[in-house]
């Protein structure tokens, strides 16, 4: 097992970028890891662990998560929705540059799943929509792509040192999914039409299975510094058809993979004392997000990897959030209910491949039922 583990490490430290045909992971949204900076590699403390590091399992206690819905918008979105109310889909004073995105990201409610010391079982639904534009001789032209999503997951974490105040733990978590994507158009001064298209419009879906590995230690439940994989096998059959109605009956297939990354992530829980007494709980995080990106021809700007993020716990119920990533702000809070848990987040997003090259921010709601 654990050489099994340390082939896949190796492997995965040394792909890079062979010319195929890639496509985007599958994740849920989460309105808390919005507001600390987005997931890190060695937060891993409930059952959003599944997304974070498959080391984590080993050391949790058993959650169940029944249901969730989580939404995300981002872009100028109460604008656009004011614009289409009141000028019949015209949105042209608002995509007035080719630095325009808008778009949502809602997770649920199918997210069925359990964690428990060690296992780790998950079925999720989700359901996307991304907004581009386009300047050609028609004008400004709205490329919106919706996509929905169902994937399951399941791993199994263990310690494989555990003396004194160290502890070691490794993880794997496999995953199947399946994507059906849509792409549109549309001209930014009748936004409605698109829907006129809907039958004609291209569209494909995505069929594949994927491996998460993940490497940990933690020293006295203070620090943990942790080594996470993301799809670091995760082949896909990409279908295309020439527009929906042929859905299931042909189209023209290929292969892609889901890029892998590579994420190093380290954390801090703060405990005396003196703040025992006011807080339940304070944390610090920072990590890096991706380092296979550095060898791709069109990487991302260094600084846009960098993530950092903090959460403070009062009375066990309420919690701060604060962090960066993106090289843009994010904050949030969530309220523990037992079963129920909602979050708030308010983040940066940065679309493009430098700091300021496409900037927006968003949004998140999260209502979790867990226990």
């Amino acid at each position: 097992m654990k050489r099994l583990f340390f082939c896949m490490l190796f492997r995965v430290l040394l792909v890079l970028p062979l010319g195929a045909q890639t496509i985007k992971p599958f994740v849920m949204p989460s309105a808390r890891a919005a507001g600390f900076g987005g997931i890190h590699a060695a937060q891993g403390d409930d059952f959003s662990s599944i997304f974070s590091n498959p080391a984590s399992f080993a050391g949790l206690e058993k959650e169940w998560s029944a249901a969730e819905i989580t939404i995300s918008l981002y872009g100028p979105m109460f604008q656009i929705l004011d614009n289409i109310v009141n000028s019949s889909g015209d949105i042209s004073s608002i995509a007035n540059t080719d630095r325009f995105a808008a778009g949502f990201d809602i997770g649920g409610p199918l997210a069925i799943g359990i964690v428990n010391k060690g296992f780790a079982f998950g079925i999720f639904n989700r359901t996307t929509a991304d907004t581009d534009i386009r300047f050609d001789l028609l004008g400004r032209q709205l490329l919106p792509t919706v996509s929905e999503e169902v994937f399951l997951t399941g791993g199994y974490s263990f310690h494989v040192l555990e003396r004194d105040n160290h502890t070691v733990d490794i993880g794997f978590l496999g995953k199947g999914f399946y994507r059906a994507r849509i792409s549109m158009q549309a001209p930014a001064s009748d936004l409605g039409s698109m829907f006129d298209t809907t039958s004609s419009a291209p569209f494909e879906t995505h069929f594949g299975l994927g491996i998460d590995i993940g490497l940990s230690y933690t020293y006295a439940g203070i620090v943990t510094v942790a080594l996470a994989g993301y799809d670091v096998f995760s082949p896909a059959l990409v279908t295309e058809y020439a527009d929906s109605s042929d859905w299931g009956t042909g189209g023209s297939q290929s292969y892609a993979r889901v890029q892998p990354r590579l994420a190093l992530g380290a954390l801090w829980r703060i405990r005396n004392d003196f703040l025992d007494r006011y807080i339940s709980g304070l944390t610090f995080m920072a990590d890096y997000r991706d380092f296979i990106n550095l060898f791709e021809k069109d990487r991302r700007h260094p600084l846009l990897n960098v993530s950092l993020g903090m959460e403070v716990t009062l009375l066990k119920i309420l919690r701060f959030r604060a962090g960066m990533a993106d090289a843009l702000p994010a904050a949030g809070f969530g309220i523990n209910m037992t079963v129920l848990t909602l979050d708030v987040a308010f983040h940066g997003k940065e679309l493009g491949n430098k700091p300021g090259d496409k900037r927006t921010f968003a949004f998140d709601l999260g209502i979790l039922f867990r226990y």
